[in-house]
């Protein structure tokens, strides 16, 4: 009997790893997504970014609902310069979708050579396309402003 259950919980064990193995693997794709964007930022190149987008892929921020290529368009020509992503959560969502949430940190200076500086919390969905994970739609928010 006791042996038994060993094996049944070992079963379980080792079945209840496989999803884990499994978000594990979708984590590394969506953090490969985040190196990707960072280089296109890095390029300051909106249609480098707008690639790793779905075709009806968006962005919705605190500015509403807008296209990933004309957002960043309009943010190199605010001056900024450097983004940093980092990957905190993602989920499967059946065999080709997922939901990941993170940090970012951007970077710049506008015209005057003032810093800009912007951080804060995105949450996203993506769609395999070709075997390859794409953003459908990523939500970006900024950290309010320090307590005066």
């Amino acid at each position: 009997m006791r042996r038994n259950l060993f094996k049944a919980a070992f079963a379980l064990a080792f079945l209840a790893a496989i999803p884990a193995k499994a978000d594990g693997d979708l984590k590394k794709q969506v953090e490969q997504l985040g190196v990707e964007y960072m280089a296109c930022f890095g390029k300051q190149d909106p249609a480098c970014i707008a690639a790793l987008y779905t075709p009806d892929g968006f962005m919705v921020n605190p500015m509403g609902v807008i296209k990933p290529s004309e957002y960043y368009g309009n943010s190199f020509k605010a001056g900024f310069t450097k983004l940093d992503v980092t990957t905190t959560q993602v989920h499967a969502l059946g065999s080709d979708g997922a939901v990941g949430t993170g940090t970012f940190h951007v970077t710049g200076k506008d015209k005057d050579g003032a810093m800009l500086d912007a951080s804060g919390t995105w949450g996203a969905t993506y769609i395999k396309e070709g075997g390859k994970l794409k953003v459908r739609m990523l939500t970006a928010a900024p950290k309010p402003p320090p307590a005066k």
